[in-house]
């Protein structure tokens, strides 16, 4: 599904969140999300157990989410039997189904957190309201933001737009208060309320919401694989749909609630809100995301998950109010509907149960899933060479690739994977197509040194592929095909001027040697500014070449230093630290003085 392999220990999402240079597919310099960070500290729970800690999420994730809503329901003033109902409905709902069979961490997650931030109205506030509330606030919708990124945008860009609508209001009366001392009698109470209620939550998130801001369409992603939805017609019935998902066929209970509270003149601003996000999912659930090493169709969960908090309270208190109306009028469409509703809410949640049971189980998450990559080639990736593998799956009628550096993808690797150079991606095209007779020659300068074919095997691709040159057939097993890349080079590598090709032994990232040769250094990664190559102490500067990748000119020989610089990203780091604490500082209760 959407969820990557869970290997490691806590310690490993906190070291990957903390790396500015980032081994996967071809390299990456991008800031890795906050949701790893809290992953991690919230691990803790199974003692830093991340794949454990993930399993349990997700095996409790019904009756948490039950939990959850129940003790928000009371909150709101609804009896015992009213808010377990509420509570079942909200556990079967088609969204929270669909993200434990897809893998969607982060919309499980929100799905955990949105009943409690909804019920404590953190969301509710005036000029008199004080700031600890308002910290306390934007700490919680920072928290959900760092696991959906659409949220995030939609909470700031909101406070942002109502922000900037209140000064247009009061226009005049700034106009009229133009000094800096006047202006500063002016009461600004509700204004620097909204304002900081907007920038809190991506000054947490700082500085992997920056990347949002300067990338708009990595809004659309979600934490994890791009794993596409269902079609129109399943999200019509407020069902995000999508692989192992939900049938249609078992109707939706919150698309008669949507109606109940569009139609209620108590609750019409919640219906019209919830309307408004459900016309949004339904406007952005046709748009392809290309993200995240891969492409994927814009996951609506997230949107429809707001939905649903909002409406079962006000369903279930409508449903309250009217009983006693019920009871004493003659029989009447009031009696029908509300009979009509019931029924539905039984059928639903009896027919997903059913479901679950017999169908539902078999889902795109499993527990110790076969390796993607062959055992020789994962063995060959802790060697100095360090080499790529091209891999090939077959999906359909298309043919899907990624690029591996000899290990499965890993929790937190899609989100931190940019995209290839164009060089590597039209000679993937050509390879495909059968017109790349230079594509052996492109992908071994960028040090892949092997393509592997998954099943099931594409018997015409693999015959395109045996018959152009440079890709020799090292091996065909019953989990697929695997080539070697004549003539590629290792990940680090020096030509002399002779044009003879020495291999540097490199780790991971960085290098530490000594060489006796003079030439061109290559690097077999994208192109970054930040590599640094100290030789003998002194600085090589990095170069561009003309495919793409870094390169440093080596005079002589010496003590050969090669690492990635940095500094910005302890820099960012250490920011994000400061206003964490800062926040959590400012949104804790203050102490009692002592007399």
């Amino acid at each position: 599904g959407a969820l990557p392999i869970a290997h490691g220990g806590a310690a490993d999402l906190f070291s990957k969140f903390a790396q500015s240079w980032h081994p996967v597919s071809m390299g990456s310099a991008s800031p890795s999300p906050t949701w790893l960070e809290i992953t991690g500290v919230a691990s803790a729970l199974t003692l830093g157990n991340i794949s454990f800690f993930i399993a349990t999420l997700f095996f409790l994730a019904p009756a948490v989410a039950f939990i959850a809503m129940y003790r928000s329901l009371k909150r709101n003033g609804l009896s015992v039997r009213v808010s377990s109902a509420g509570g079942v409905i909200y556990s079967f709902s088609p969204v929270l189904i669909n993200s434990i069979n897809q893998g969607r961490l982060g919309t499980l997650v929100i799905a955990l957190l949105l009943p409690s931030f909804t019920s404590l109205r953190l969301y509710v506030f005036n000029s008199r309201t004080n700031w600890r509330r308002i910290y306390t606030t934007g700490l919680f919708a920072g928290f959900i933001g760092a696991f959906s990124p659409i949220l995030l945008i939609i909470w700031s860009t909101s406070l942002l737009v109502i922000f900037l609508i209140s000064l247009f209001v009061r226009r005049e009366e700034i106009k009229a208060n133009r000094k800096f001392e006047d202006l500063i009698n002016l009461n600004f109470d509700i204004e620097k309320r909204i304002f900081a209620l907007s920038l809190v939550p991506l000054l947490l998130n700082f500085p992997w919401s920056g990347t949002l801001l300067l990338h708009p369409t990595q809004i659309l992603l979600q934490p994890g694989l791009p794993l596409s939805g269902g079609s129109a017609l399943n999200l019509l019935f407020m069902n995000p749909g999508g692989v192992s998902g939900v049938p249609i066929w078992i109707f939706s209970l919150f698309l008669p609630f949507l109606f109940v509270a569009l139609f209620s003149r108590k609750f019409v601003k919640i219906g019209l809100f919830t309307t408004t996000l459900f016309s949004l999912s339904l406007f952005l659930s046709p748009l392809h995301v290309t993200g995240h090493g891969s492409v994927g169709k814009f996951w609506t969960g997230d949107l429809l998950l707001v939905c649903e908090v909002l409406l079962i309270p006000v369903a279930l208190q409508i449903f309250i109010e009217l009983i006693p109306n019920l009871r004493g009028s003659r029989l009447g469409l009031g009696h029908f509907v509300s009979g009509f509703v019931s029924l539905l809410a039984i059928y639903s949640v009896i027919s997903t149960g059913i479901w679950l049971s017999l169908v539902g189980g078999n889902s795109e998450v499993k527990s110790g899933s076969p390796n993607v990559i062959p055992a020789f080639i994962t063995s060959l990736s802790e060697t100095a060479t360090r080499p790529k593998t091209l891999v090939l799956e077959k999906s359909g009628t298309s043919t899907n690739y990624f690029i591996t550096r000899g290990s499965d993808l890993e929790l937190g690797d899609p989100d931190i994977t940019v995209g290839n150079p164009p060089e590597i991606d039209s000679a993937v095209d050509e390879l495909i197509s059968g017109t790349g007779i230079n594509s052996s020659k492109v992908l071994g300068l960028y040090g892949i040194q092997y393509v592997y074919m998954r099943n099931p095997i594409d018997q015409g691709l693999v015959r395109t592929i045996d018959g152009l040159g440079g890709f020799v057939r090292s091996s065909a097993t019953d989990s697929g095909i695997v080539w070697k890349v004549a003539g590629s080079l290792p990940r680090l590598s020096i030509k002399d001027a002779l044009g003879t090709v020495t291999k540097v032994d490199a780790t991971d990232i960085g290098a530490q040697t000594q060489i006796n040769t003079l030439g061109t250094v290559t690097l077999a990664e994208k192109y970054d500014g930040n590599w640094r190559l100290l030789l003998s102490g002194k600085s090589i500067p990095v170069s561009h070449s003309a495919i793409g990748q870094p390169v440093f000119d080596v005079p002589e020989g010496g003590n050969f230093v090669l690492d990635y610089d940095g500094t910005k990203r302890c820099a960012l780091i250490s920011t994000q630290g400061i206003i964490f604490l800062s926040i959590l500082v400012l949104a804790l209760p203050a102490g009692r003085r002592r007399r």
